[in-house]
């Protein structure tokens, strides 16, 4: 975890702690009395709560509103099959995650996961923060060929999800000459996908991942993998990119 978001978490345990401090100072009910307190248009603002949060909640938005990187272009999520902030969010899996585990083959994420788009210009904490809202760790997954065949009949019948390290045409609905970590699929091969926890336990109709031959945490968070993944690109004076670079293909008739 990055020193930055170490600090952020520890500044909004305050302000929860320094707030509830104060509504049990202000709102504290014996064991004999009773009274309803509405709270309306009419409430007044409470100058003391405030001034107990207005310390963290500005340290906070400095925080937040840090610059951490840059883009060339906006980062877009048009429907289907690909999209830039797609193939952005699962390259940049792969690239964290393989410092964790060399063995990774590939990456899936889905669209519905992406909340948002990067601008194009300057990145802050608060953009991946608005980009990934939720808590998911990332886990690595083996997974037997039979089921990996289905997460590519799931890729299929989507019509395209971000991934990273496969490759694959689609015509029907069905997917054909499937690479996986530059090599063609082979369903009597096992594999090792690396994924979030909300998709591994079969969120976003991914049941196919539910009982995989083993599974394995990273102990780390996909937005503190985004991050990292940012920072070291500014460190080394390179911005944020990506590119449609024909991973999935929708083939017509």
């Amino acid at each position: 975890m990055t020193p930055s978001l170490r600090q952020f978490r520890y500044l909004a345990w305050i302000a929860a702690i320094a707030f509830c401090a104060s509504c049990q100072r202000h709102l504290a009910v014996t064991k004999n009395e009773y009274k309803q307190y509405g709270i309306d248009a009419q409430a007044g603002e409470d100058s003391s709560v405030v001034k107990y949060y207005l310390p963290y909640k500005e340290k906070m938005q400095a925080e937040m509103s840090k610059v951490i990187g840059q883009t060339d272009q906006e980062l877009t999520k048009p429907a289907i099959p690909e999209t830039l902030m797609g193939n952005y969010f699962a390259d940049a899996m792969l690239t964290e995650g393989l410092k964790k585990d060399a063995t990774i083959q590939f990456t899936l994420s889905t669209k519905g996961g992406l909340r948002t788009t990067f601008p194009k210009g300057d990145i802050t904490v608060s953009n991946v923060f608005e980009l990934m809202p939720f808590e998911n760790e990332m886990v690595t997954l083996k997974l037997s060929g039979e089921n990996v065949q289905q997460v590519i009949d799931f890729i299929a019948k989507k019509e395209g999800e971000p991934i990273s390290g496969m490759r694959m045409k689609i015509k029907n609905g069905v997917a054909y000459d499937v690479t996986i970590a530059g090599q063609p699929f082979d369903k009597t091969k096992t594999y090792n996908l690396l994924t979030y926890d909300y998709l591994a336990d079969g969120g976003d109709e991914l049941e196919c991942l539910r009982k995989p031959i083993e599974r394995k945490e990273i102990n780390k968070k996909v937005r503190e993998a985004l991050l990292d993944n940012i920072n070291d690109l500014t460190r080394q004076g390179k911005k944020i990119t990506a590119q449609l670079d024909g991973r999935i293909v929708i083939v017509k008739e």
